[in-house]
């Protein structure tokens, strides 16, 4: 009897099994019960606080719950050409790099179709103790750089508004492991992001001076970064662009709800960043993701026409491009 009731027990028991399995794969399954779509995301840099969102989405399930299945890569600074080749569906670039890879003579076919920030957070830095004040104070000075064409007319252009001479700046490229170092061992300014190095300086009690680069001169506040998606990709899948956003949109006012969870998905991603830095980050950025915008994602005419047309004028750019190819409002969700 005994035995008897133990084999009813387990047949009950696998029935239910059987039952309520393609219910729980049902749930895993976006509607309709189509399989995920598999998504490869590009990061411009190392994982950071501008990535946090994206994280976010991720991990809590908002791309699932699209349909896609998002994997997202470092990409060793390749990531434009990833995005323009196809290697990657979409990524993560500024304004200015759009901008100079569409006006490059391979004319590299990529498209900003939503803002992670809404201003341009960096400006020029410098310990108190040098005494710069304003551009004309980089006469005399070294500075510390990436070796970028873009630095040295940011550095010419502010100098020359304010009577001085380029000129009279020693340029070398940054060889200290971060803008602290390099400030005291080779150099006196450097172009920082007040989200990461900024930040970074107040928690290590190192006073700097800070010019934040539209404070100075308006035309250049531009978008870094953007998320970024290929001509290819536009035209033949627009909707996995929409179901992107409206994931990373969730995703990004997440962050902004409950920073501590947005730290925890970029410590789960990249447990060697430093979680103090990583938490001040995260606040300092929350209130730069949508700022005086009306939703995630803006992005305005005015701006891209205004800082491609500094672009031009400062002989950055290549080729004349068509500004407006290289945007879309299309895709940023409501």
């Amino acid at each position: 009897m005994k035995n008897a009731c133990r084999s009813y027990r387990s047949k009950c028991i696998l029935l239910i099994a059987l039952l309520v399995l393609p219910l729980v794969l049902a749930a895993c399954q976006p509607s309709g019960g189509a399989e995920l779509k598999e998504v490869v995301f590009a990061l411009d840099w190392v994982p950071n606080t501008n990535h946090s969102g994206l994280f976010l989405a991720r991990d809590l399930g908002y791309f699932a719950e699209e349909g896609l299945d998002v994997r997202i890569e470092q990409s060793d600074m390749a990531f434009i050409e990833m995005v323009a080749s196809g290697a990657a569906d979409l990524g993560i670039a500024s304004q200015e790099q759009v901008l100079q890879a569409r006006a490059s003579f391979a004319r590299v076919p990529v498209v900003s179709v939503a803002a992670v920030l809404q201003h341009n957070t960096s400006g020029f830095a410098s310990p108190v103790s040098r005494q710069i004040r304003s551009p004309r104070d980089f006469e005399g000075k070294t500075y510390s750089g990436w070796g970028t064409e873009l630095e040295l007319a940011f550095i010419s252009y502010l100098m020359e508004r304010d009577g001085g001479d380029p000129g009279q700046v020693q340029v070398i490229s940054q060889s200290a492991s971060d803008y602290i170092a390099s400030m005291e061992t080779e150099a006196d300014f450097a172009w920082i992001y007040w989200g990461w190095d900024g930040v970074n300086t107040e928690l290590r009690d190192y006073p700097i001076d800070f010019m934040l680069l539209q404070d100075v001169a308006p035309a250049l506040d531009f978008y870094s970064p953007t998320i970024i998606a290929g001509e290819t990709l536009i035209a033949e899948d627009p909707e996995l662009i929409a179901a992107f956003l409206r994931a990373a949109k969730r995703g990004y006012e997440k962050a902004i709800e409950d920073p501590e969870a947005a730290v925890d998905a970029l410590l789960k991603e990249a447990p060697e960043t430093d979680p103090e830095l990583a938490r001040e980050s995260q606040h300092y950025l929350n209130g730069q993701y949508i700022a005086d915008a009306a939703r995630w994602g803006e992005m305005t005419p005015e701006r891209w026409t205004a800082f491609a047309a500094w672009l031009e004028a400062e002989d950055i750019l290549e080729n004349a491009i068509t500004v407006e190819e290289a945007y879309t409002l299309d895709f940023i969700p409501q």
